[in-house]
């Protein structure tokens, strides 16, 4: 009441005839919540309004009449939908404790990488023990608990047994300038980079996918733009698009045989992209959510091959495991270890996705054998710097429903001339007669005090020769350059407003800014990523 009479101090003399009191709507993640059920076809919601269903009745009633009429809307839709959760979700007890926090959050500062403190250590990995006793600072995605980043300072109290309900050590930042997790993060970065870095990547989502027969290689030709149809123990990396050729899903696709496939899609696509199988894939194609039966370990940097080699009697020469490939290896005492050559961040490394049962014993393993190669946890925060600084585009950041192959410079991952049609292809064939109105673009900001400016966080406004055309969708401190990196999409409107075809040499031709706060800052600018040189990490 003090700070509203500051604000408004006329109040101070009004009197106070009736308070009124009544129920209303929050979700889980204090946003509404608009669209179609996961569970019921053509059962459509708009609920959750949190105090402002008025003001928000306009576009709320548009959005829900245009998918009840066409089935999409003309702006992406994800952080509203029901299926942006999960059953978990439901329940009644997690639902108590989480709206209890929900409504002060509505009105307050919402710091970067904000954490929910309520509902907590829920859904944890088998090795979660083993990452909090080497300082993981936790946050929660899905539910599940995932390492953010490692503080080799915390002092565990043993003799006072850990209140399970919550994390030891939660994720924060409470900054828009230089975070606190900032010099952790950096010494996770250059083991990753330079020497083992070691990340829990087990709340990404897992589907198995299999039939009898072809079926399940013409369904996802059908529903993926790229050629799936590739020998047993390929990875490939696809989209798998809407009819306007924007992006409903984003994975790679490992063939463990030649009618069975393994899908490893963002954490947040667990509920998402089963319905989006489950309406274009036919009875014969089977399918079973394995997300919660493996553990995911990836292992990253320069001398992973070496350290893995001493734990397998498979040969890991590229010759024989080359890069995008797959294999079923014993490792340590431990066998069926499904092993893909690959990272998502763009470094030499494995993600072995290991029943859990073998859990502790592989990453026992793991940290063992490579203790003489400097092994070191790396948590999201460290991953997410290497993949922004490698100008990697991730689903729910940078791609999303309105975003095409395109747009975003993967058009070479779209197979045009295979055999089977898929989901979006002529709408693709148009685009790339007619030009793109929109590109995905990478900038190092050149001018910019990481010490003492603000940092960009993701919705800046991006500038081309002083002119705004565009906003930042992922950004981080890139440890290699030394400079914050911006990654985000930029258009070309004439002086009528009419939205043009945007080039290379549009893109490379103008100078950029990006705005933080109210103050520009010059940025280099690359239409694909920019170049970096081992050991730069180094002085």
């Amino acid at each position: 009441m003090e700070q509203l009479l500051h604000r408004v101090p006329s109040l101070g003399n009004a009197v106070l005839d009736r308070l009124c009191n009544g129920p209303e709507a929050f979700s889980p993640d204090c946003k509404w919540i608009v669209g179609e059920t996961p569970e019921i076809r053509n059962y459509l919601v708009a609920a959750g309004m949190k105090t402002i269903g008025i003001a928000a009745a306009g576009g709320v009633g548009k959005a829900t009449a245009e998918l009840i009429v066409t089935g999409d809307t003309d702006f992406d839709m994800y952080e509203l939908e029901v299926s942006r959760f999960l059953g978990l979700h439901n329940n009644r007890k997690f639902l108590r404790d989480r709206v209890r926090e929900v409504p002060g959050l509505h009105y307050g500062i919402m710091y970067p990488f904000h954490e929910f403190q309520t509902s907590r250590n829920l859904r944890m990995s088998p090795v979660y023990t083993r990452m909090r006793e080497a300082g993981a600072v936790f946050g929660q995605v899905m539910g599940y608990e995932r390492p953010t980043w490692f503080d080799p300072n915390i002092i565990h109290d043993t003799e006072n047994p850990h209140d399970w309900c919550t994390p030891y050590r939660m994720a924060y930042t409470n900054t828009f300038a230089k975070p606190p997790w900032f010099d952790c993060v950096a010494k996770e970065y250059e083991a990753c980079r330079e020497r083992v870095g070691l990340a829990d990547y087990s709340s990404f989502t897992k589907i198995d996918l299999w039939s009898e027969g072809n079926e399940v290689v013409d369904a996802l030709q059908y529903v993926c733009s790229n050629d799936v149809d590739v020998p047993v123990g390929s990875i490939i990396h696809t989209g798998m698009q809407n009819k306007h050729g924007g992006y409903e899903n984003d994975c790679s696709l490992a063939r463990l045989a030649e009618n069975h496939y393994m899908m490893i899609a963002p954490t947040i696509q667990q509920t998402r992209c089963k319905v989006w199988l489950r309406k274009h894939l036919p009875p014969s194609v089977a399918m079973s959510d394995v997300t919660s039966m493996f553990t995911a370990l990836c292992i990253m940097g320069p001398f992973t091959r070496t350290l893995l080699s001493e734990l397998t009697d498979t040969d890991l020469h590229p010759r024989n495991f080359p890069f995008f490939t797959f294999k079923m290896l014993d490792v340590g005492l431990a066998n069926g270890i499904r092993t893909m050559n690959l990272t998502h961040t763009g470094e030499l490394g494995y993600v072995l996705y290991i029943p859990n049962e073998f859990a502790l014993h592989v990453y026992s393993s793991l940290i063992s054998a490579g203790e003489k190669y400097g092994i070191t946890h790396a948590g999201h925060y460290a991953t997410r710097s290497l993949r922004v600084e490698k100008f990697y585009a991730f689903w729910g950041q940078d791609l999303d429903t309105l975003t095409t192959p395109l747009e975003c410079g993967r058009v070479w991952r779209v197979k045009f001339d295979k055999k089977m049609d898929f989901i979006g292809r002529d709408a693709l064939l148009k685009q790339r007669e007619e030009g793109v109105k929109r590109m995905y673009i990478h900038l190092v900001l050149e001018d910019h005090d990481s010490e003492i400016d603000l940092w960009p966080w993701g919705g800046e406004p991006i500038y081309r020769d002083g002119k705004y055309v565009g906003m930042t969708t992922t950004t981080g401190y890139g440890y290699t350059f030394k400079k914050q990196v911006c990654l985000g999409f930029i258009e070309n409107t004439d002086s009528r407003g009419v939205k043009q075809t945007v080039t290379h040499d549009y893109v490379t031709s103008g100078h950029f800014e990006v705005d933080i706060a109210g103050i520009r800052y010059k940025a280099s600018r690359y239409s694909k990523s920019a170049k970096i040189r081992g050991n730069l990490f180094r002085e």
